[in-house]
């Protein structure tokens, strides 16, 4: 069961605080682990000793070490997908240049935190069904993006773009990261979005 905490502030910092610090501690740190080890690695205890918390500790916020991975990269996702709307509305009214700001959005992340890019990208079995998710997140943004430009697709044609894409670019990550390709942030951007941008406009043609 969770240990009980007290409701008086510890150094000034209140419970709920205290408990929310700790959760993302926990999140980073189960990245980290995934990330450098192998998600067969990341064990209660080891992710706790990662996060500098006590195991104890880890129940007040997940139920188990599943909860914790697919809450992770759920809220990871949830912050690299926001991050790339936001590119895109700032961008000129232009298909490709609305891509590569996305695109760029998101591998400008990953280069500030290769970690979370190897968290994102791992094997992990139990992030299989949020991958899915996540590229029907990316579907559905992809249809409202389409349609702002002028180059409609609906949701089977976007999810099928996604898939091609995210494909790809997981491909092309992995070798960036790992330093088996000789690919620079900026190319990979460039490739990315290009896939993108020439699918998108042709995939009305081809998914009918």
């Amino acid at each position: 069961m969770p240990e009980l905490e007290t409701t008086r502030a510890y150094r000034g910092v209140g419970p709920a605080d205290r408990r929310a610090e700790r959760r993302e501690r926990l999140k980073n740190a189960v990245m980290d682990v995934v990330a450098t080890e192998g998600w067969s690695a990341a064990t209660v205890r080891k992710v706790a000793a990662t996060a500098g918390v006590g195991p104890r500790f880890f129940y007040e916020s997940f139920t188990d070490m599943n909860d914790l991975l697919t809450t992770a990269y759920d809220e990871l996702g949830a912050e690299l997908l926001t991050a790339a709307v936001a590119a895109i509305d700032s961008a000129p009214d232009d298909l490709h240049a609305k891509a590569r700001a996305a695109v760029g959005a998101i591998v400008g992340a990953v280069e500030h935190n290769p970690q979370q890019g190897r968290f994102l990208i791992s094997d992990a079995p139990p992030l299989a069904e949020r991958k899915s998710a996540f590229i029907r997140a990316a579907a559905d943004e992809l249809v409202e993006q389409s349609d702002a430009v002028g180059t409609r697709l609906d949701t089977r044609q976007a999810e099928l773009c996604a898939v091609v894409v995210m494909a790809g670019a997981v491909e092309l990550v992995r070798g960036w990261l790992d330093g088996s390709l000789d690919i620079r942030p900026d190319e990979l951007t460039e490739i990315v979005a290009s896939t993108l941008s020439t699918l998108t406009t042709h995939m009305p043609n081809i998914g009918r």
